[in-house]
C-alpha cells in the first residue's frame, strides 16, 4: 500500500487524473448517475409540486400537445416523467441513462409522487413484475364499475390471468400520436389520488 501510495505521488496530473478514472471509473459512473438522477427527481417534483395527478412516460416519445390534450381532455393538471428509459438489456450507449430513469421511477414511487405508468409492453411487464401495479379489473370494479365495459377487451393480463394494464393505442388522444407499436397504462399499487386517476380514465375516447 505505501509503496502504491509512493509511486501514485511520484505520477505527473495527468497521469495521476488516469490513475483515478481506470481504478474508480464504475464507482465515478455510479455517482454521478445517482446524483443526476436525484436532482432530475427534485427538480422535476419543485416544478409539479401542485399537480392533481403524476405520470411516468417509459419507453415512449410524447410531445406537449399529448400531454397538453390530457390535461385538457381531463381538466387535470398533470405532472410528467418524460423520456424515461427501462430496458432488458441495455447496450453500453445507454447502460447509465437507463439506470438513471430506474432510480428515478423507483424513487418517484417511494415519495408518493407517481400515479400511472403509460408505456410500452415491457415497461408494463417490468412494473408488473416489481409489484408496482394494481389488478386493473378489481381497481375499476371498487372505484367506477361503469367503465368497465369500456376497458376489458383492452386488458393486459399476465400468465395467470391478472390484468394490470389497458392498451390505449387506439383511444384519443394517443391514437393519433403516430405509435408504430402498442402503448399501455397501468396505475401505481400505492396510488393516493383514485378520483384523479378516474378522471384521466373518463377521458380516454
Amino acid at each position: 500500500m505505501k509503496e502504491r501510495f509512493k509511486s501514485f505521488k511520484q505520477l505527473s496530473a495527468k497521469q495521476k487524473l488516469q490513475f483515478i478514472w481506470d481504478y474508480y471509473k464504475i464507482h465515478i459512473i455510479v455517482a454521478a448517475v445517482l446524483i443526476c438522477a436525484i436532482f432530475s427527481i427534485f427538480k422535476t417534483v419543485k416544478n409539479s409540486s401542485s399537480a392533481d395527478l403524476y405520470i411516468a412516460y417509459v419507453n415512449i416519445v410524447v410531445d406537449d400537445k399529448l400531454t397538453n390534450a390530457l390535461e385538457d381532455n381531463s381538466s387535470l393538471s398533470i405532472g410528467s416523467y418524460r423520456d424515461l428509459l427501462i430496458t432488458e438489456d441495455p447496450s453500453g450507449d445507454n447502460l447509465e441513462y437507463a439506470y438513471t430513469s430506474s432510480m428515478k421511477l423507483m424513487s418517484t414511487i417511494s415519495a408518493g409522487k407517481l400515479d400511472v405508468i403509460i408505456g410500452d409492453s415491457y415497461a408494463m411487464s417490468y412494473a408488473h413484475n416489481a409489484e408496482y401495479l394494481v389488478n386493473m379489473e378489481d381497481y375499476i370494479l371498487k372505484n367506477d364499475s361503469s367503465l368497465l365495459d369500456k376497458f376489458k377487451p383492452l386488458f393486459l393480463v399476465d400468465e395467470t390471468g391478472i390484468p394490470y394494464a389497458i392498451n390505449i393505442s387506439e383511444l384519443a388522444p394517443f391514437r393519433d400520436a403516430g405509435y408504430t407499436s402498442s402503448v399501455y397504462l397501468g396505475i401505481l399499487d400505492t396510488n393516493k389520488g383514485e378520483t384523479s386517476v378516474l378522471k384521466l380514465l373518463s377521458a380516454l375516447q
